[in-house]
């Protein structure tokens, strides 16, 4: 067998240099967008939760969609469900909201919570008490992290009530 001559490139010769900088860059896609000005200047504010725009689900399906999450988890004795709440002894209640979403109150000693757990995606106003025997949340949106937030929470219920 003989041996297929390897071909050179003519470009191995040669020191390869970095490429284009920053300013060239820059300058090539430096291009005057006139419509980004409709949308009116930055606002240096923080504003707090998450804006109407991403999303809200309806306060009546969250509910049920964490009555049937609960369900899944605790036993119906344990569920005590009426027109626009649900109780779990004196442990957990939900409510629809006054203004949206719904509000969930937690109470019980040394809740296995922290701060940010409450302040996830898909909730707003979340409040953990100091020395975690309470906590509240209100749920604007069905997701991950409100049927991991649930979970935990109904497993603390089982192994500590």
């Amino acid at each position: 067998m003989s041996e297929e001559p390897s071909k050179k490139d003519s470009t191995s010769s040669t020191k390869k240099g970095l490429g284009r900088g920053l300013g060239d860059l820059l300058a090539q896609h430096d291009t005057d967008l006139p419509f980004l000005g409709a949308y009116g200047a930055a606002s240096d504010t923080h504003e707090e939760g998450l804006p109407i725009s991403v999303g809200q689900d309806d306060p009546h399906e969250l509910l049920k969609a964490i009555e049937r999450h609960l369900r899944s988890v605790l036993t119906k004795s344990d569920i005590s469900i009426k027109d626009d709440s649900i109780k779990l002894s004196d442990y957990f209640t939900a409510t629809i909201g006054a203004e949206s979403g719904v509000d969930i109150k937690i109470r019980a000693d040394n809740l296995p919570l922290v701060p940010s757990d409450l302040t996830s995606p898909g909730f707003i106003g979340g409040n953990l008490a100091d020395d975690r025997s309470s906590a509240e949340v209100t749920i604007i949106q069905w997701g991950i992290e409100s049927r991991r937030l649930l979970s935990r929470l109904c497993e603390y219920h089982t192994l500590t009530l």
